[in-house]
C-alpha cells in the first residue's frame, strides 16, 4: 500500500457529490481529509456524505471479495475494502472557505469544484500554498485568468488540471498522430460541429448569465469537445468572426454560436456551439472533420452517458466519451489504410475514459512526479476562442487573436451585449 494523495475539496455543491462518489472508488491512490466552502453547512455535509460513501465503498468491496472467482480478484477486492474503511476511520476536517483549508498542513492537493467565474482565485491560491490543482471545467472565465492560473502553477512547480474528459481518449490521440504525421497532407479546413440540446427549464439557479456561469453554448457546454478539437489540430486559431447569442433562449449568453475561423496553419474552418439542436437520427452529437491534400479524417464525438457502480448516487463514476476515427481518400492510394494503422501507436490508452479514469491520471502523474499527457494551455486556447467569439458578435466582425492584454475580452469585462432585434426568441419570451 504505498502513499496517498491527501486531498481537499474547494467548493461543495451539487458537482460534488459526483466526486464523492469518484474518490470513494479511488481510495487506493487518494483520500478526501478536507473540505470547503463559503456555505459552512454544505462544506460539513460534504464532509459527512465523504465518511459514509467511504464505509460504503468498504462494504461493497467487502461484498465482492466474498463472491470473487478467482484468488487475483479476491486480493484486490479486499485491499480495496482495507483502503476504503482506513479512508473512513480518518476525520474529514470541514472549513468556511479555501483559505483556511489551505492552511492545512495535510491537505497534498485541491479539488476545486466551484461555478465556472469563481475559480481563478482559489487555484491561484492554492498553487502559491503548494498544493496541486484539479478544478472542473472551463478552465477559467477569462483568458487573464487563465494566464495568472498557468503562471501560478508554473511558478510553484505543482500539477495543474481544468476536467475535460475527451482529451485523453484513444481515438482523439490517433487523431492528432494522423494531422501530425504528414500522411494528410497540408491541412485546407478543420470543422466542428456540436448539436446538443438544452430546454429553456434547465436555465436555472446558476445557469444562463454571464456572472454565474460565464458563458454558454461554446463555454461551459462546448469545452467538452472544443478542447479535444484543437488538441488534435495542434494549430493556434489567428481570426475568428462569428454570431453568438440567445437564439430563441431567454437568459444573457449564448444558446448558439457559429464562427468561422483561420488557423495559424493556413487552413480555415467552422466552429459551431449550439444547445438548440433536437435529438435526430441523421445528426451527430459533435463532429469534427478535416480536410487535407492526401486524405480527410472524420472524428465523431460521443457521451456515452454513466455507468459503472456507485456508492451514493444513480450518476455513476464513469461518466464516459469517445471518439470514433475513419479516413478516406481520393488521390492517394494506402493514404487511408497508413492513417487507420496510426492507431497502433496508441493501444495503450483507454478507448472511453472516464471522470474517475481522469482524476486517477491527475492523482497519478502527481504522486509519481510525472507530467500530465496533455498540455494544459489547451484549456486556455479554448477561452480565448470564446472570448473572440463574443468579442467578434458583439462589435459585428472579425477579431484577430492572440487578443490584447488591454482588450477587455482578454478579462472578463467584455460581454454580448444584448439580444438584437434580428436574432430570434421565445415566442412568450
Amino acid at each position: 500500500m504505498g502513499r496517498k494523495l491527501k486531498v481537499g475539496f474547494i467548493g461543495c455543491g451539487s458537482i460534488s457529490r459526483l466526486y464523492t462518489d469518484i474518490y470513494a472508488g479511488m481510495t487506493d491512490l487518494a483520500q478526501v481529509v478536507a473540505t470547503a466552502d463559503i456555505a459552512p453547512q454544505l462544506a460539513r455535509d460534504r464532509a459527512a456524505a465523504l465518511s459514509e460513501a467511504y464505509t460504503a465503498e468498504a462494504a461493497r468491496q467487502r461484498a465482492l471479495a466474498i463472491n470473487a472467482r478467482s484468488d487475483d480478484d479476491r486480493a484486490q477486492a479486499r485491499q480495496l475494502a482495507a483502503d476504503a474503511a482506513e479512508a473512513a476511520s480518518n476525520e474529514i476536517r470541514s472549513y468556511d472557505g479555501h483559505e483556511a483549508l489551505l492552511r492545512d498542513p495535510e491537505v497534498d492537493a485541491v479539488v476545486v469544484l466551484t461555478t465556472p467565474p469563481v475559480r481563478g482565485v482559489p487555484v491561484v491560491a492554492a498553487a502559491e500554498a503548494g498544493k496541486h490543482v484539479f478544478t472542473e471545467g472551463p478552465m477559467a472565465k477569462s483568458v487573464q485568468e487563465a494566464d495568472e492560473m498557468l503562471a501560478a502553477a508554473a511558478a510553484a512547480g505543482v500539477t495543474y488540471v481544468s476536467q475535460c474528459g475527451g482529451r485523453y481518449t484513444r481515438g482523439l490521440a490517433h487523431a492528432r498522430r494522423a494531422i501530425a504525421s504528414g500522411l494528410m497532407g497540408p491541412l485546407a479546413a478543420a470543422k466542428l460541429e456540436i448539436n446538443w440540446y438544452h430546454q429553456q427549464t434547465y436555465y436555472k439557479g446558476w445557469h444562463g448569465t454571464f456572472d454565474s456561469e460565464g458563458g454558454g453554448a461554446v463555454f461551459h457546454h462546448g469545452r467538452y469537445v472544443i478542447e479535444p478539437f484543437l488538441y488534435a489540430l495542434g494549430s493556434e486559431i489567428v481570426e475568428v468572426t462569428a454570431y453568438s447569442g440567445p437564439f430563441l433562449r431567454d437568459i444573457e449568453h449564448d444558446s448558439y454560436s457559429l464562427a468561422l475561423v483561420r488557423y495559424a496553419n493556413g487552413a480555415v474552418g467552422i466552429i459551431q456551439g449550439s444547445l438548440l439542436h433536437h435529438a435526430h437520427p441523421k445528426t451527430e452529437q459533435a463532429r469534427m472533420e478535416f480536410v487535407g491534400q492526401n486524405a480527410s479524417m472524420v472524428v465523431v464525438h460521443e457521451h456515452l452517458g454513466w455507468g459503472g457502480p456507485t456508492v451514493l448516487l444513480e450518476t455513476g463514476r464513469e461518466s464516459v466519451f469517445q471518439h470514433t476515427v475513419s479516413f478516406g481518400s481520393s488521390n492517394t492510394p494506402g493514404a487511408a489504410s497508413a492513417l487507420d494503422a496510426l492507431v497502433d501507436e496508441v493501444r495503450d490508452l483507454p478507448p472511453a475514459p472516464s471522470q474517475r479514469d481522469q482524476s486517477r491520471l491527475w492523482a497519478s502523474c502527481v504522486l509519481e512526479g510525472r507530467p500530465l499527457p496533455v498540455p494544459q494551455h489547451v484549456g486556455r486556447q479554448h477561452v480565448e476562442l470564446v472570448r473572440a467569439i463574443y468579442k467578434s458578435a458583439s462589435i459585428g466582425g472579425p477579431v484577430q487573436l492572440p487578443l490584447d492584454k488591454d482588450d477587455p475580452f482578454y478579462s472578463f469585462e467584455g460581454r454580448l451585449p444584448a439580444r438584437p432585434a434580428w436574432m430570434p426568441r421565445l415566442p412568450d419570451a
